[in-house]
């Protein structure tokens, strides 16, 4: 009878352990898929300037919109290298050795890095040259970790938009900076299309956003209009140009809407918010799973007209260019 007794109390015991390990084992299963449902998202850019910050800004929007907001799940890591490009190869290795979920490189030079040292799923962003820089081979072709969205400018359609404002411009003044791929094929189309208008360019070349001011000033007599590049460089340095065009009564001429809000007279952009929308859209697509995303090219832009910019600038915009314009009245600091 004893016998009987401990061999049912033994049963018993070993049945309770099973189901306690059981519900252990369970538990840390559980455990680890919530776990791993949270997404690394990492955020490279080269530097803050209007266009890029609303490009960010949408970017996250558009991932909240699509519930992969940091309360969903996903963790940001954010850098910026505040236009220093030689601490881009460092930043592109510490987001190596993270190992994002998805990495989305903001600009050519941060495309570039991240591409040569990142191995997971790439989106880039505000990239104006994808092939011509090496990033990839075509717009057309896919592939399986990378994908992006590029930002080139309707350049000749900005340099009809200038004539449009301020018809006796006959020298352009462009200040660029021609160490990064996007000035140069900015400058590329820019030289192919000013001749066509009748435009004589006056090139000024800057290697950091402090130079802008002392170039810009240097140009102010010898052009009748200013023309900040699609680098990130001249287009940092916007606060420098505006206080040149002020104080000389010379239109001074960008290429996105963050930029005119900054005191740029005027713009035909792509508009950095949808694109940041755009890039969003992508960066959820890789987070569910997708691969092979074709490259997505913006063709519509828009006119941007800041009008207290052009009072100060002496400029009178045409009401046939207000007509069809998107105002801004202020200069934001």
């Amino acid at each position: 009878m004893l016998s009987l007794i401990a061999h049912t109390i033994r049963n018993r015991l070993s049945l309770f352990i099973i189901v306690a390990l059981s519900l252990l084992f369970t538990g840390c299963d559980s455990g680890s898929e919530q776990a791993g449902t949270t997404r690394v998202v990492a955020i490279a850019t080269l530097v803050s300037h209007p266009a890029l910050d609303d490009l960010i800004k949408n970017l996250r929007n558009e991932l909240d919109r699509q519930g992969f907001g940091e309360g969903n799940g996903v963790q940001y890591e954010l850098r910026n290298a505040n236009n220093q490009i030689q601490l881009l190869p460092i930043i592109a290795n510490e987001l190596a050795a993270i190992s994002p979920d998805v990495t989305v490189a903001i600009t050519t030079p941060v495309a570039q890095a991240v591409v040569n040292a990142v191995k997971g799923p790439i989106v880039f962003s505000a990239v104006s040259d994808p092939v011509g820089a090496g990033i990839v081979k075509s717009l057309d072709a896919t592939s399986e970790r990378l994908t992006g969205a590029t930002d080139a400018w309707p350049y000749n359609d900005q340099l009809k938009l200038i004539l449009e404002i301020t018809p006796d411009v006959k020298r352009l003044g462009v200040i660029h900076n021609p160490a990064e791929a996007a000035s140069r094929y900015g400058m590329q189309l820019i030289r192919k299309f000013a001749p066509q208008h009748g435009l004589e360019l006056v090139e000024g070349a800057v290697s950091n956003t402090s130079e802008v001011y002392p170039v810009a000033d240097n140009m102010a007599g010898r052009v009748d209009a200013l023309f900040l590049s699609s680098d990130s460089t001249a287009i940092g340095g916007i606060v420098g140009a505006v206080r040149v065009a002020t104080r000389h009564q010379l239109p001074l001429y960008v290429g996105d809407s963050g930029t005119v809000a900054k005191g740029g007279l005027a713009a035909v952009s792509i508009g950095y918010g949808r694109l940041g929308a755009l890039t969003g859209s992508l960066v959820a697509r890789v987070l569910r799973g997708e691969r092979d995303i074709p490259i997505v090219n913006p063709e519509s832009s828009g006119i941007y007209v800041n009008r207290r910019a052009a009072e100060l600038m002496g400029v009178t915009v045409p009401e046939t260019v207000l007509a069809r314009a998107t105002i801004i009245e202020t200069i934001s600091e």
